[in-house]
């Protein structure tokens, strides 16, 4: 089980995740922020975490550790867990808002990013961010046709424009 979790505080967003869900930014200029970072097996830092307990990783059809999971934190996953190889212990990053000026952000499990990278996935809600709910069934739709097997959970959240007063 994986854990993306995005808290809005003030003009802070902090960003934990366990796993290998994934946050991404869409900034004022259309740049694809990376507000979160997978943790996979092949990874140098996590690879040598789990070697260190004693563990190992393998390919079959992608990198797994100890020949079972694709990812190397994760919450859940008991017997890997007790080997103390796969850890439930979250990266925490927070991004100042006022600096990035964020049009929208992309919440997704793994199956969008397999089928997307994020420079592609932001092109495509932006392409659709008049109606957040209706991009969000449509990539998840895309990732689908695109051949992705896997769970697809898909949530945009669209920023309000700072720089405009709303009148009521």
């Amino acid at each position: 089980t994986t854990c993306l979790i995005a808290l809005l505080s003030d003009k802070d967003l902090t960003v934990a995740n366990v796993g290998d869900s994934r946050g991404v930014l869409c900034d004022k200029d259309g740049n694809a922020i990376p507000l979160s970072h997978d943790h996979k097996p092949y990874q140098l830092k996590e690879r040598k975490r789990i070697k260190r307990a004693g563990g190992f990783i393998s390919f079959n059809g992608s990198w797994r550790v100890q020949g079972i999971l694709a990812m190397s934190r994760s919450l859940g996953d008991y017997p890997l867990k007790n080997l103390n190889v796969v850890i439930p212990d979250p990266d925490i990053l927070t991004f100042d808002l006022d600096k990035l000026q964020p049009e929208f952000m992309i919440l997704a499990s793994d199956g969008l990013w397999d089928a997307f990278s994020n420079e592609e996935a932001v092109r495509f809600i932006k392409d659709r961010l008049d109606e957040p709910h209706f991009g969000a069934k449509s990539i998840v739709l895309q990732s689908f046709y695109r051949g992705c097997p896997d769970n697809i959970t898909v949530m945009v959240v669209k920023f309000r424009n700072s720089s405009k007063t709303e009148e009521q």
